[in-house]
């Protein structure tokens, strides 16, 4: 069982083990924060990566769909997990942080939660790939970054602790794996509908007060804030307009520097997104010898020229869907696939 109470501004969640442990998580929600006014040496910092991997890594490479439902952990169980080998990948591209999906739609964990047991200690594999993950991208000399999806409504995964449930995974993550320059938050729309955008943003910059926090704003590019606070303006698919993007972004009567991440993937499936510029798209690899259609990458030139694109409008970084298949390895043809565009994007345009 995981329950909250409410001491003050102090959120008290009580995760309760079958056999009867308790574990007790105290996350201050009274301390307000709110995104820069004007451009930090923090957001400096981040706009500084310009390239990063959005690491789209879950339960998803063992059942062929990019919105899994599964609820069985054993069904997550690669054989040749290589964290070393994704990392070494991302960085011969060029570049310099990566996303990693910790928890996406089937609210499988990718790290040894307290919980639940829909992590990767009941798993086929139980090796904690966040924690080696982090690791090895500070080992090789990249950002290390989580995602991790905030479903817990009646529209997907509802639950009646769901809150709680939330806040304490977020917790975990905050606090187990050293500091993290960045937290990108997904689906907010599903959402625990009595958890706010505030007291995410807060407790994540209250625990890592070094962190850049991203919201999701879905489809589009840029024009639109649906969720605040953020400290970054992101276009999922869509560089920003043509016009360029504007950091400097009023929202509710008050100015804020809000740089941009064009969000891009690297895959081509049949029956795919049809909204991807490319052609139909996935975020997840699928690799061949399952019952499910593969995917297959992108040309490095045709993403070389969407990169360069979302930079000439103003995106200050582009993150880009790219991943082992359900093996836990890269396939050849995805590591030739960013050694490629490495080689592109480092010759001039």
């Amino acid at each position: 069982m995981v329950k909250e109470t409410r001491e003050g501004g102090v959120s008290v969640i009580r995760i309760t083990a079958k056999k009867g442990a308790e574990r007790i998580y105290r996350i201050d929600l009274s301390l307000r924060h709110t995104p820069a006014a004007a451009k930090n040496a923090l957001l400096k910092k981040w706009e500084s990566w310009r390239l990063g991997a959005f690491v789209c890594y879950n339960s998803n490479q063992f059942t062929g769909s990019e919105l899994c439902n599964t609820s069985d952990p054993k069904i997550y169980n690669p054989r040749h997990l290589d964290v070393a080998g994704w990392v070494k990948a991302f960085k011969d591209a060029g570049m310099k942080y990566a996303v990693l999906t910790t928890r996406h739609n089937s609210g499988f964990l990718l790290w040894n939660s307290a919980t639940t047991d829909f992590d990767v200690a009941s798993s086929g594999n139980t090796t904690d790939v966040c924690r080696k993950f982090v690791n090895e991208c500070r080992r090789q000399g990249l950002a290390p970054a989580f995602y991790y999806g905030l479903w817990g409504s009646q529209h997907r995964k509802p639950h009646p602790d769901a809150r709680a449930i939330v806040l304490a995974q977020l917790y975990e993550l905050a606090t187990q794996f050293g500091e993290i320059p960045y937290f990108w938050l997904d689906m907010m729309n599903w959402a625990p509908p009595d958890l706010s955008v505030q007291e995410i943003y807060d407790e994540l910059k209250t625990l890592q007060p070094k962190a850049v926090i991203a919201f999701n704003q879905h489809v589009q590019d840029g024009s639109k804030i649906r969720y605040s606070p953020t400290d970054v303006v992101n276009g999922e698919l869509m560089p920003p307009p043509a016009t360029g993007h504007n950091p400097s972004r009023t929202v509710e009567g008050k100015t804020y520097y809000l740089p941009f991440e064009y969000s891009l993937v690297s895959q081509s499936r049949p029956g795919g997104y049809k909204y991807d510029v490319l052609g139909p798209s996935c975020w997840f690899t699928y690799g061949d010898g399952k019952g499910f259609a593969p995917s297959r990458p992108f040309p490095a030139e045709a993403l070389a020229r969407q990169i360069r694109l979302g930079w000439s409008r103003g995106a200050a970084n582009v993150l880009l869907a790219t991943a082992p298949d359900y093996t836990g390895r890269m396939r050849c043809e995805d590591v030739e696939q960013l050694r490629q565009l490495g080689r592109i994007l480092r010759e001039k345009p």
